[in-house]
């Protein structure tokens, strides 16, 4: 029997009892004797869904009235009991709050209940666009009675203004920049490594504009308001299979993927592109979008074209850093940063000075990579937060004459981010060169540098301080495959630059001063200064005082006290101390240090010492305490200047080389390509062998047609804490030519005249040869781009601890053909004086006096980039805390660093210590002389020997010979 109540599955069972039969033998109950009925209520059970699946609705036309559709909710089946649903909406291309008010709400379908309407307000807009559209949802019915069916429904919103259907009358086509004006006759695969341009109908330079833009201007196109949009697919695989195409959505800070260009980056050799164009009318609404031909990137052609095609990975770049001074007309004592990179089709070059990752942040225009990369070409003109960056206002190289290629510079067809982005390429050389100008506190603060001390160096009261810049370049390539679109290379490095703190010319002369008004005089003389190692300026310096008494830091007869002001930073305060003073009031020389109170990051400048005079009667004798009369105060005016050393040959005479010293030989020996990373920068010591090596930068790319050879290599030492720089113009000649400023200059290797070199400094050889001269160092001397040379350090171990030393070398680079014809290869005589006299000896002194700097001049003629003629010259680290190894007749022995350190004595040790040895040796060689003449006292005609001793050590000479110790070709 039927009922309106829904109930679950019902049964029962039907079973055959025992059979009864009248006859006999009746019949009997088989099987299956029982059977099942299920009686289902399915017309009964309780389903709760939208009237409909689709619902439309027009939109106000008027701002402020609202528009509403109804959506019905029914339930059928069983509708005794209580059921609870949610309805809620959904977005779609229609958004809550914008195109309608959305909804969550609970629908209670009580007893007897069947139906809910549910309303859905839409609200006005005022934009023309295309029908929108969102969805309303059925939740399951919380008390689980009914079932939820058709519980999704879609509701259009049915625009009055719709958009415009304008459109263009043929599709738009994709063409090279090159060819933007003569679309006609471009080429069918566009090269890569220049930008695509995407040419509609309406474009004037479009090849059947004469027909289309009739069209163009009857539909009310406005071709100057299109929208466009580009697909690119990777590059094709050498079997001709092909990748999808996909949407360029990867916006970088300077690039954009939604103009009328499409930029290089974006696309390689190979790939296929495409643009969409939308027609947008006068009135600004735009229509229907057409997609161009999909056209191919060529393979066999291009600017930069990689040198194996088809190869992966980075080539080599260049990095340098050098102190501008204060002579800089632009950047006046600031760090100039220059990064060169070689540039293949497709590349962006990434650099900064922090690690590089995740390019598709870092790439895209959010503000994070301004916080992170400081100190980078990611940051365009208005983010850089430095006083100076890589990036310039600047959209056009100055340094170029006209374009490379066609629209290069032009602002209607790139944007002016791109502009000065890309004015860092040399298209014609496929180079890129960024320069940036930093000061040394952005260095440290803001690009991680650090700065370390090398220690001061004795006897010459200078410190060495050395800047170290990490620096990461990333070639990075889009990619639609790749994780994040972008697939990269990475590369590092460390900048190295050297700085020294002296006053050079005040370590004699001193400082004077005099007090006006009680005819006081002093002097000051600086004896040394150091950067400690927490950053701290420390300046030690003497006084002599020209008047009788004495300087006193403090008196109690005056409030002044001795201080120390800097005129340049005034923030900056320094503590005075007096450390020693003679015990005597007749013009007593007195020992001083300063401290500075707080660490800087350049400390140049001129720096104000008051000293307070006290004087004493003439007949009062000196005691403790002193008994004095304080006067007013004392200025010494002492200058201290920053000073580079790292960079002392312009890159005009350098012919953009590399020098290296290195300790290891197998490094020396090998080709380079893994780098030479910190160990260019090794200290050597007594024992070791300098290994010095210069290679042509290998960002040049000379390849295997031109040779590299060293000619000559120069040792020398400067004066008082002079550099020695190599600049003809200023009369400066680095270690080729002698020079007042010189304490010692050797030529060690002459390739044309090996007989003209010195060959050991205080008796210790040099034991220099070149990379062709040492059969061990074939594979160097194979290298087209690269030679190298090999000495001893341990002459260089025979002066004062801590002295500087500099290798100069001079070399050629030309083609393999003209490689023969180096600089040394000229005929030269050469004179063999055989018998010395006075008069002959005075004359060829005379001579050798005059010719000396003529012919280390003519060593320099000619050097520069039109002869192929280079020099480079590098500064020697030296470790004197190692054992040295001194060769003696008698054998060897090791002096320890302890007795290496005399404690800031300009008389050196190593010297004396040879000297006591020699001595000993001459005592014994005259007394075997002695015996040996008694021997051969018959044998008149014998010429005797004569025992020299020179700079503390003994040698036999022959009376027919003398070595004039000069470097000279004569």
């Amino acid at each position: 029997m039927g009922d309106d109540e829904f109930e679950e599955d019902e049964e029962f069972r039907l079973v055959l009892g025992s059979p009864a039969s009248p006859s006999a033998g009746g019949a009997l109950i088989g099987t299956p004797n029982v059977t099942t009925i299920k009686i289902k209520d399915s017309g009964d059970k309780p389903i709760i869904k939208f009237e409909s699946t689709k619902f439309s609705v027009n939109e106000p036309k008027i701002p402020g009235e609202v528009a509403t559709v109804e959506i019905p909710v029914i339930r059928m089946g069983d509708l005794s009991q209580t059921s609870i649903v949610r309805v809620h909406t959904k977005d779609g291309s229609a958004k809550s709050g914008r195109d309608y008010n959305g909804i969550s709400q609970e629908l209670e379908f009580g007893f007897n209940i069947s139906r809910h309407i549910v309303k859905i307000d839409v609200i006005y807009d005022g934009e023309k666009e295309m029908r929108e559209a969102f969805t309303v949802h059925l939740k399951p019915d919380r008390n689980m009675v009914a079932e939820t069916q058709m519980n999704k429904a879609i509701v259009y919103i049915e625009e009055m203004d719709k958009m415009a259907d304008v459109t263009f009358p043929s599709p738009p086509m994709v063409v090279s920049l090159q060819d933007y004006d003569d679309a006609e006759n471009a080429v069918v695969n566009p090269i890569p490594g220049y930008a695509v341009v995407c040419i509609t109908p309406c474009n004037p330079k479009y090849p059947d504009y004469f027909k289309t833009g009739t069209l163009c201007s009857r539909e009310g196109i406005n071709d100057t308001l299109t929208r466009f949009r580009w697909r690119v697919s990777a590059p094709s695989y050498l079997d001709g299979v092909t990748s999808d195409m996909k949407d360029v959505e990867s916006t970088t800070f300077f690039t954009n993927s939604h103009q009328i260009t499409l930029d290089s980056i974006y696309f390689g050799a190979g790939s296929r592109i495409q643009c969409a164009a939308r027609a947008v009318n006068q009135d600004g609404d735009p229509g229907l979008e057409l997609v161009s031909p999909t056209v191919t990137v060529s393979r066999d052609s291009g600017i930069c074209m990689p040198r194996v095609m088809g190869s992966v990975g980075a080539e080599p770049f260049t990095a340098k850093m050098r102190y501008t001074g204060p002579n800089d007309p632009k950047h006046p004592n600031m760090v100039k940063l220059t990064v060169t990179v070689p540039h293949r089709d497709g590349m962006l070059p990434v650099i900064s000075t922090r690690q590089l990752s995740n390019f598709e942040l870092i790439l895209s225009p959010d503000g994070t990579r301004v916080g992170m990369h400081k100190c980078s070409n990611l940051l365009d003109f208005g983010e850089v937060r430095t006083r100076s960056g890589f990036i310039s206002n600047e959209t056009k190289n100055p340094n170029i004459i006209g374009e490379a290629e066609p629209y290069q510079y032009s602002t209607l067809m790139r944007s002016d981010p791109t502009l000065r982005f890309y004015r860092n390429l040399d298209l014609e050389a496929c180079l890129w060169e960024f320069v940036a100008y930093y000061d040394m506190s952005e260095l440290v603060t803001d690009c991680g540098g650090t700065i370390t001390t090398d220690g001061q160096v004795k006897n010459l009261k200078q410190s060495y301080v050395s800047v170290r810049v990490p620096l990461y370049v990333s070639y990075v390539f889009h990619s639609p495959v790749a994780t994040g679109g972008w697939q990269n290379y990475d590369l590092s490095s460390t900048l190295r630059l050297t700085f020294v703190y002296d006053t050079a010319i005040l370590w004699q002369n001193g400082v004077g001063a005099e007090d006006d008004s009680s005819q006081l005089q002093g002097y000051l003389f600086p004896t040394s200064m150091r950067i400690r190692d927490d950053g701290k300026l420390v300046v030690n310096f003497r006084t002599e005082a020209r008047f009788r008494g004495q300087f006193v830091n403090s008196h109690p007869g005056t409030s002044l006290t001795s201080m120390v002001m800097s005129s340049e930073q005034d923030a900056l305060t320094f503590t005075l101390d007096l450390l020693r003073s003679e015990p005597t009031f007749e013009q007593p020389e007195q020992t001083w240090e300063f401290v500075s109170d707080y660490a800087v990051r350049d400390y140049s400048g001129t720096y104000n010492i008051k000293l307070i005079p006290c004087t004493t009667s003439v007949d009062q004798e000196y005691s403790l305490p002193v008994v004095c009369n304080p006067r007013d105060p004392m200025t010494f005016d002492l200058d201290i200047r920053f000073q580079q050393i790292s960079d002392p040959v312009p890159t005009e005479f350098s012919l953009n080389t590399q020098f290296h010293l290195l300790r290891k030989k197998a490094l020396w020996l090998s080709d380079g390509s893994m780098g030479f990373g910190q160990e260019s920068d090794a200290a050597f010591g007594p024992g070791d062998t300098m290994h010095g090596r210069i290679m042509v930068d290998p960002v040049q790319n000379l390849g295997d047609s031109f040779n590299l050879n060293i000619e000559k290599v120069f040792l020398c030492s400067g004066k008082d804490g002079y550099i020695p720089k190599y600049d003809p113009a200023n009369q400066e000649y680095g270690c080729v030519a002698e020079s007042p400023n010189l304490l010692h200059t050797f030529k060690v290797v002459d390739k044309g005249a090996p007989s003209t070199v010195v060959k050991n400094f205080r008796d210790i050889d040099f034991n220099a040869k070149l990379a062709i001269d040492e059969p061990t160092a074939v594979e160097l001397a194979k290298q087209p781009g690269s030679d190298g040379f090999m000495l001893a350090c341990a002459p260089l171990f025979q002066v004062d601890s801590g002295r500087q030393w500099f290798v100069h070398a001079i070399y050629t680079v030309r083609s393999k053909q003209n490689s023969q014809r180096g600089i040394g290869k000229r005929s030269i005589t050469m004179h063999t004086i055989t018998g010395v006299h006075d008069t002959l000896e005075t004359a060829v002194g005379e001579y050798i006096h005059h010719t000396r700097r003529r012919r280390a001049l003519e060593d320099t003629q000619g050097i520069g980039r039109q002869n192929g003629k280079g020099t480079n010259m590098v500064r020697v680290t030296l470790n004197y805390t190692a054992k040295a190894v001194v060769d003696n007749p008698g054998g060897s022995f090791e002096l320890d660093s302890s007795i290496l350190d005399d404690g800031g004595s300009s008389v050196p040790v190593i010297p004396i210590v040879i000297g006591l040895v020699a001595a000993l040796l001459i005592v014994l060689l005259v007394v075997l002389i002695i015996v040996f003449r008694r021997r051969k006292r018959q044998q008149k005609d014998s010429k005797p020997v004569t025992v020299v001793a020179a700079n503390g050590a003994s040698k036999v000479v022959a009376s027919k010979y003398v070595n004039n110790n000069d470097n000279t070709e004569v």
